[in-house]
């Protein structure tokens, strides 16, 4: 798909097939450029707003014919609504985006799009591109094609009319974004029998040759090899081998700044012999959606040429349950010499996760690091899927990537990593249990188990993208299933890391 961006003049100039027009709510009747429509429209449009003095509510919408006698090009404009100018952030616009590529632009092959200056298109061009595209991901890789879905139109182009000077590098970025959100989501979206760990080595290696980025991969046997046997005791129930994947983006050379991005991998989770019950199992084929973020955001990170080195380490595996699974109440030992009391079989992402971190730490010593992981169902009780729980230290660093989150529209809540946490992870056999034994600060806990192998001076944040990697139902902004969250947060995260020289 194109994008471009053009210096609106006037609407006899358009040479797109679709003008979308975002207005604000009770607003639309003063903007010029729907004046300008309604004259193509012989005053329906004008007569419409008159009744509807309230249309502009986010994701209102109306579509207006335009005859061929009146426009040689133009085949409809479309009224979206942006809801009030003071509550429009980056978030919403996002929302929005999205509303427009999933609604706005089917059956056609070229669409203009104008938001009111009030909308800051130029600070957030790449948002609005990154929305409508990923707006337009369709889920439906398994369903049966018919000769008429085959044949379906699809857009080609995307012209932005603008008053602003907006700089096309920005509308890049934007596609380049959408294009991993989109290939994440697929593969995220798959079922467990097609998205095995050896497949998702594979999509590293795409990934990894989009971006021209070095990649290394370690079986299951140079995985207990080396020691890392808290990682390798997940993989013991499934036939699948565990893949351990390191890629390297090195941007900065020796004098840089290096973020480590860690990814939980596990293709299918049923549980282990602490097996979940079945209602929403077949979600489970979601749980390796952090691996999926962090290949992503390390291709378009490669694909910018940010001045930072990024490292990006996930761990792939099932976590079935078989005669040669971990049992709870095993004792196993990781790469950092510690040991680990399984109590629940179920808690296994934080399992992959310490020896992944372990493993950034003593190979790369990086400045950063960022790990993403569906780790708990307690994050999506206390958050809904509305935001991100996130945890780690110093402030400051988790403050930047919260500020990552929030000026590319992923939310971000912080929860405490208060010490009476760790409290609850006492063994009486290993160096620490795996899980609390109470139900009560489950995602502050999964965290705390991971700091335990974080080293003391290291800036670190986890993310429990357990409510936002997902949308359980259908919503007006996308489509039910993969969301692709975490990669535009890594993305600008690396930026604005590369452009300060660090924190």
């Amino acid at each position: 798909m194109k994008v471009d961006v053009k210096k609106l003049n006037k609407i006899s100039e358009i040479r797109e097939e679709v003008l979308v027009l975002g207005v604000f709510q009770g607003q639309a009747s003063r903007d010029k450029v729907v004046n300008q429509v309604d004259d193509l429209t012989g005053g329906v449009v004008v007569r419409f707003l008159a009744k509807n003095k309230k249309f502009g509510k986010i994701f209102d919408t109306v579509t207006f014919h335009i005859s061929p006698k009146d426009h040689k090009k133009l085949e409809r404009v479309v009224l979206v609504g942006l809801g009030k100018p003071e509550k429009l952030d980056v978030y919403v616009l996002r929302q929005i985006a999205g509303f427009i590529g999933k609604n706005a632009v089917k059956e056609t092959t070229s669409m203009a799009l104008y938001l009111p200056q009030q909308a800051k298109i130029a600070d957030n061009a790449d948002m609005v591109v990154t929305g409508v595209a990923t707006g337009m991901f369709d889920p439906g890789h398994h369903k049966s094609k018919n000769e008429e879905s085959k044949e379906k139109v699809k857009v080609e182009s995307i012209t932005f009319l603008t008053e602003e000077i907006v700089k096309s590098d920005q509308m890049q970025k934007g596609l380049l974004m959408a294009d991993a959100i989109n290939k994440a989501r697929e593969v995220v979206n798959k079922p467990a029998n097609i998205i095995t760990p050896e497949y998702m080595v594979n999509f590293a290696k795409k990934m990894a040759a989009e971006g021209k980025l070095k990649i290394e991969i370690f079986s299951e046997k140079q995985v207990n090899e080396m020691g890392m046997g808290i990682m390798a005791s997940v993989a013991r129930g499934s036939e699948e081998d565990l893949y351990f994947v390191v890629m390297r983006y090195l941007g900065a050379g020796s004098q840089g700044p290096t973020l480590a991005i860690v990814g939980k991998g596990i293709t299918f989770d049923s549980g282990g012999i602490s097996i979940k019950p079945s209602e929403s199992m077949e979600w489970m084929k979601m749980d390796m959606a952090g691996a999926a973020a962090c290949f992503g955001a390390m291709e378009v990170i490669a694909k910018l040429k940010f001045k930072i080195n990024v490292i990006c380490a996930c761990p792939l595996t099932e976590n079935l349950l078989s005669g040669k699974a971990t049992k709870p109440g095993d004792v196993v030992t990781g790469l950092s010499g510690k040991t680990v009391e399984v109590i629940n079989t179920d808690a296994e992402g934080r399992l992959v996760l310490s020896d992944a971190l372990t493993y950034v730490q003593k190979n790369f010593k990086p400045d950063y690091i960022v790990d993403l992981a569906t780790l708990t169902g307690a994050s999506v009780v206390a958050l809904g899927n509305v935001a991100t729980a996130a945890l780690g230290r110093p402030q400051k660093f988790v403050d930047a990537v919260i500020q990552a989150g929030e000026q590319t529209g992923e939310r971000m809540w912080q929860l405490p990593l208060y010490d009476e946490y760790r409290d609850l992870l006492k063994s009486y056999i290993a160096d620490i249990a795996n899980i609390s034994p109470g139900r009560g600060a489950g995602t502050e806990t999964g965290a705390k188990f991971l700091e335990e192998f974080v080293d003391k001076k290291q800036k670190w944040v986890h993310l429990d993208i357990a409510p936002t990697a997902w949308e359980e139902g259908d919503k007006p902004y996308i489509s039910k299933g993969a969301t692709g969250y975490g990669i535009t947060t890594l993305v600008d995260l690396a930026f604005n890391l590369s452009k300060k020289g660090g924190l």
